[in-house]
């Protein structure tokens, strides 16, 4: 385990998770990692993810977990269909609303990723699965715990956290810098011009008498 209790053998994985509704139950989160599930840090998924304006388009977000564990979330909406559930008709929730789900995969780490469409392809079947295991019992269903996948996606590793700590340290000393030159500037007072040179009179001038000049 690495210091925020992912496995250090999952780099390149991904944890499919799935946030939905069903015929009569609210929004709630069905699938989740398994190192988020084990202590309680999964509520994170349905607190930030929202529905997308284009079916089945991925975005990515970095969260802060609740007991500080840093991930990268992947995610897309999809609306099931009739073919999903493999019934003659589209699903409806007791109003009469199609049902969607929320699903992706979770990385671990903050991360810089391009998602890969076969690994959302991974991470919907994976929901699908659990979807259908949810409605045939959607008031005695808990949440179950996803298992990793590897993936094809691309991950960039963000900058280390000393290295950020660095840069606002830096930042913060060439602030402090301009405000003491400014301080300086306003607060030191003009100084007065020197003194023109005194007149001088040569040695051997000597006073008009009376009368003269």
């Amino acid at each position: 385990m690495d210091a925020h209790g992912w496995p250090k053998t999952t780099d390149v994985h991904g944890w499919p998770f799935l946030i939905a509704r069903g015929h009569r139950a609210g929004y709630r989160t069905l699938l989740a990692p398994a190192p988020l599930l084990a202590v309680g840090d999964h509520t994170v998924l349905a607190d930030h993810v929202e529905p997308g304006a284009v079916p089945d388009r991925p975005g990515v977000i970095a969260l802060t977990t609740p007991s500080g564990r840093p991930i990268s979330v992947v995610h897309a909406t999809h609306q099931v269909s009739a073919a999903d559930l493999g019934q003659a008709d589209a699903p409806r929730d007791e109003h009469g609303r199609p049902l969607h789900l929320l699903y992706g995969f979770v990385c671990p780490h903050a991360r810089t990723i391009t998602a890969d469409e076969a690994d959302l392809r991974t991470a919907l079947t994976t929901a699908l699965a659990v979807y259908r295991t949810f409605l045939a019992n959607e008031n005695g269903f808990a949440t179950e715990a996803a298992k990793p996948f590897p993936l094809r996606s691309t991950l960039e590793p963000a900058a280390p956290e000393r290295h950020r700590a660095v840069a606002r340290i830096a930042v913060a000393a060439v602030l402090l810098a301009v405000l003491l030159a400014a301080l300086r500037w306003v607060g030191v007072p003009d100084e007065p011009s020197p003194p023109g040179p005194a007149p001088t009179v040569p040695a051997d001038t000597k006073p008009c008498p009376p009368g003269w000049g």
